[in-house]
């Protein structure tokens, strides 16, 4: 897909009806906000070229001085923010774990277009794994995950680091993630549109990612098309797919070039659910984060 690029009020007007608009609406329970009062949330301001990345640093009541740290990125087509939900989701990680859990609220489209996120985001994480002692972490031991938006940046920057030598986490959660900018939306998994996520959403979500439509196959935006002779040696993955999302087809299709580069991968399809079903706790989201803990617990337990 090309998307033509709008006028600066054009781009904002959208982004605000995105934003309003949500297609799926969380809702706090005493049990989710139980959650949050059993660990504590620290900002944390770390440095990058686009200026301080705002992050949230979960602890949980037995992290010790050298925990394990999870990054988790948020969902949102690169458009919409950093709610409520997510720092509830890196709660449960976080007290399931035993890790420490970074929440990151990073910069959006379309006020800040392709490449200004992915590159926040890596210089972030590359400071973390520099800096680990201030925050009380374990280098050896710091995974990457995120959700739709947040699994295509858990997957560009565990590309570049792997490109670039840079760092390495144990392992790479992609949940949903959304891979690849190129292709239509129509055309991504046939016969799937989903009401959360329909095709006329998606395409608006590309428009406002995007200032160069060449930019569209870049590997750090659409690691779909990355070369396949640079994926050997790759960070291990977990891939959660929802069977009912339009993503679920590029999610598959880069864990298979994941496996044919010979990377540990856990491919696991919940054919029963929605795009959004983990961080929304719907469908079988109870079943994918005990899938994810399980990841996280081995990969902690086996440091790089």
């Amino acid at each position: 897909m090309t998307p033509e690029d709008l006028s600066p009020l054009d781009r904002a007007q959208l982004a605000e009806k995105l934003r309003s608009n949500p297609t799926l609406t969380f809702r706090n329970t005493p049990e989710q906000q139980a959650l949050l009062d059993r660990v504590t949330v620290t900002e944390k301001m770390i440095p990058t070229r686009h200026g301080d990345c705002r992050t949230l640093l979960v602890t949980p009541p037995e992290a010790g001085a050298n925990a394990p740290l999870f990054i988790n990125f948020h969902g949102g087509g690169f458009v919409r923010g950093h709610e409520l939900r997510d720092t509830i989701f890196s709660a449960a990680i976080a007290l399931r774990t035993g890790a420490r859990v970074l929440d990151v609220d990073y910069r959006l489209a379309p006020e800040h277009r392709f490449p200004v996120a992915f590159e926040e985001c890596y210089d972030m994480v590359a400071w973390v794994f520099s800096h680990a002692d201030q925050l009380g972490i374990d280098p050896g031991r710091i995974a990457l995950g995120g959700h739709s938006a947040g699994g295509n940046l858990t997957a560009t920057i565990t590309l570049k680091a792997h490109h670039t030598g840079d760092f390495r986490p144990v392992l790479q959660v992609l949940d949903y993630p959304f891979l690849d900018a190129a292709t239509d939306p129509e055309d991504k998994t046939p016969g799937i549109e989903d009401a959360v996520l329909p095709y006329e959403r998606m395409r608006s979500f590309n428009r406002l990612i995007l200032a160069d439509p060449a930019e569209a196959r870049n590997p750090y935006l659409s690691p779909v098309f990355t070369d396949p002779a640079r994926l050997p040696g790759i960070a291990p993955a977990l891939v959660l797919v929802a069977g009912l999302d339009p993503l679920a087809g590029e999610a598959e299709r880069y864990a298979t070039m994941l496996v044919a580069a010979g990377t540990e991968v856990r491919l696991r399809k919940f054919l029963n659910s929605r795009h959004g079903f983990v961080t929304n706790g719907l469908e079988e989201a109870a079943e994918a984060r005990d899938l994810m803990v399980s990841a996280l617990k081995e990969a902690f337990a086996r440091p790089i």
